[in-house]
């Protein structure tokens, strides 16, 4: 028998967004149910510590003076090159600053100087002005000191239950069905819905995300029939391979490490144009964690993936960097402007945890998918395009553009989580519950059913790798026209393969419903990437390799009748988000 829940908001994800908005929703006085894919407080990319720090924005002006929310405001639109929301990302800075007192109150514990007992405040990615804060063990924190709270409320959490599909009934969103740790179907039925449930970084074979980032919120909104919006813009950072795979910190750059490949020669120099200099690339990306096509720092990321490829076609550990002459010495020589003495104690501690002898061996790196800036169009509510349907965190779209500034992530779970809660909190309170459409119930458990009779031959996980291969090689840093077009057609071969699978048992059911989402989002980031004829922030079309003003408009995807349709939307100074 099939288990029912109602509620009256229902929250798809832990992480830092899900969490804020389940939270936020409960004070309300609202039923509240959470939906986790696994362990709740363990589960999710805010959970998964990949750094050292985590960089939290918040422009309180302690360092600099003249730094305000307007200021954080300015380095987003610099940033975001017109592919941001303003009205978005102006909510993004001014509530910003009252999200650290909130989460200091949780027990959350931002780095201080030991001798003033003031806020460590760096100039984060594609910022003008000192403002992230840091946060020590990356995300995890958050997530340490939000379990408790949210466990306090009279929230009903259910764990290691994906969800298959959200249920809408005219034009409006009335839950969803899920599988249950046991493979046991849910119907889960509520007045509003907030999707708190991640990115994609699964569908590159590289990745700095737990392997529950499956890109489930971006597919399941988008076959429910809300849009998103710059897919095409993905974040791709440099990590370290093995022993254990963590981004690197970009401050290292400002001590001028050596690029190296598998025989021990230096590369740069071999990618770089007429004019540009190697130091000019390092000063560069000091100055940002992200690849951009945003100045000279793009031929680092660009060197390291064709090298790597170059050099060993399995895509193997064939690049290093090597930090072997950087000495305590050398970093206290740095400049008094200069980020890295700030948190040099920090990074060696991590890296020397995590295995690295980084002062007498390279650091076999890569080319890391990391977050996408793009997800689901939402209001300063954090609805959708779809009614009823609520986003926040990087499932969302429209507070960040082409280029995101490092720090901000965070904060935005937290102020959109926040406001998303409330907003579905508000929508159900003025609601019945929605008559969902059982047929389309009945569809969504035949095909579940269906699902678990298959008798293939080919294992989930092999398509998936296929899959990870296709996007790691052809979409992620260097694109172009040929490149993409054969991703996408892996991807229509892959969905046809996968009535092929073979399914024994709960796992591989679960696998192969992931397996659905990231082709979806995976189509989706192709399908944009193909159509925007440009190099612009995080988006690099080798075949057109500058920005071009005519592609100032932004690209949206929907899904109509089974397949991924887009629009442009073109920008103007007189816009609102939806």
């Amino acid at each position: 028998m099939t288990a029912i829940i109602e509620t009256d908001v229902l929250v798809i994800g832990s992480g830092g967004a899900g969490c804020r908005a389940a939270f936020e929703a409960a004070h309300t006085g609202c039923d509240v149910t959470l939906v986790t894919k696994g362990l709740f407080g363990k589960s999710g990319t805010t959970a998964f510590r990949v750094a050292d720090t985590a960089g939290y924005n918040f422009a309180d002006g302690l360092v600099d003076p003249a730094d305000n929310p307007d200021q954080h405001l300015a380095d987003i639109r610099r940033a975001g090159q017109g592919m941001e929301y303003e009205d978005l990302a102006r909510v993004l800075t001014n509530e910003a600053l009252d999200t650290a007192p909130f989460l200091e109150k949780l027990g959350v514990s931002f780095e201080k100087e030991a001798a003033s007992n003031r806020y460590i405040e760096v100039t984060g990615c594609f910022a003008a002005r000192p403002r992230m804060h840091l946060l020590k063990d990356h995300g995890e924190q958050i997530i340490r000191a939000m379990v408790p709270a949210i466990k306090d409320l009279p929230i009903r959490i259910v764990e290691h239950t994906i969800i298959v599909d959200l249920l809408v009934k005219n034009g409006s969103c009335a839950g969803a069905v899920g599988l249950d740790a046991e493979g046991q179907p849910v119907v889960l039925r509520s007045k509003a819905v907030v999707l708190g449930c991640g990115g994609a970084g699964q569908l590159f074979k590289y990745t700095l995300t737990p392997k529950d980032i499956t890109g489930d919120g971006y597919a399941l909104g988008l076959r429910a029939g809300a849009e998103l919006v710059n897919m095409e813009f993905m974040q791709v950072v440099l990590g370290t391979v093995k022993p254990t795979q963590n981004q690197f910190n970009t401050f290292l750059w400002c001590a001028r490490p050596r690029l190296l490949n598998a025989a021990g020669e230096d590369f740069l120099d071999d990618y770089l144009a007429e004019g540009v200099t190697a130091d000019q690339c390092m000063d560069a990306k000091s100055r940002h964690f992200p690849f951009s096509t945003c100045d000279d720092s793009r031929y680092i990321e660009i060197a390291v993936q064709k090298e790597t490829l170059k050099g060993d076609p399995a895509g193997q550990a064939g690049v290093f960097i090597d930090l072997t002459g950087i000495t305590d010495d050398t970093v206290a020589g740095l400049p008094p402007d200069s980020p890295l003495p700030k948190v040099w104690p920090i990074v060696k501690e991590y890296l020397t945890k995590r295995g690295f002898s980084i002062d007498t061996e390279p650091v076999p790196v890569a080319c890391f998918a990391h977050a996408i800036n793009g997800g689901l169009k939402i209001n300063t509510d954090g609805q959708t395009t779809l009614t009823g349907l609520y986003a926040a965190g990087e499932v969302a779209g429209g507070p960040h553009g082409a280029d995101r500034l490092g720090g901000n992530m965070l904060v935005t779970c937290q102020v959109y989580g926040a406001r998303a809660g409330r907003a579905a909190a508000k929508t159900a309170s003025k609601i019945n519950h929605v008559a969902f459409d059982q047929l389309h119930v009945v569809a969504i458990l035949d095909r579940i059913k269906s699902c678990l009779q298959q008798q293939g031959t080919l294992q989930v996980q092999q398509l998936k790798e296929r899959l990870q291969e296709t996007m790691w090689r052809n979409v992620l840093v260097v694109r172009n026209k040929a490149k993409l077009e054969a991703a996408l057609g892996d991807v229509a071969d892959l969905r046809s393969w996968m009535p092929h699978a073979k399914i024994d048992g709960t796992t591989d059911l679960r696998s192969l419903f992931e397996l659905a989402n990231l082709l979806d989002v995976g189509e989706a980031i192709i399908t944009a990437g193909l159509h925007r004829a440009e190099s612009r922030g995080s988006h690099y079309r080798e075949d057109f390799p500058a920005q071009d003003p005519q592609w100032d408009k932004r690209i949206l995807i929907g899904y109509r009748d089974g397949e991924i349709e887009k629009r442009e939307e073109v920008i103007n100074s007189f816009e609102n988000a939806p």
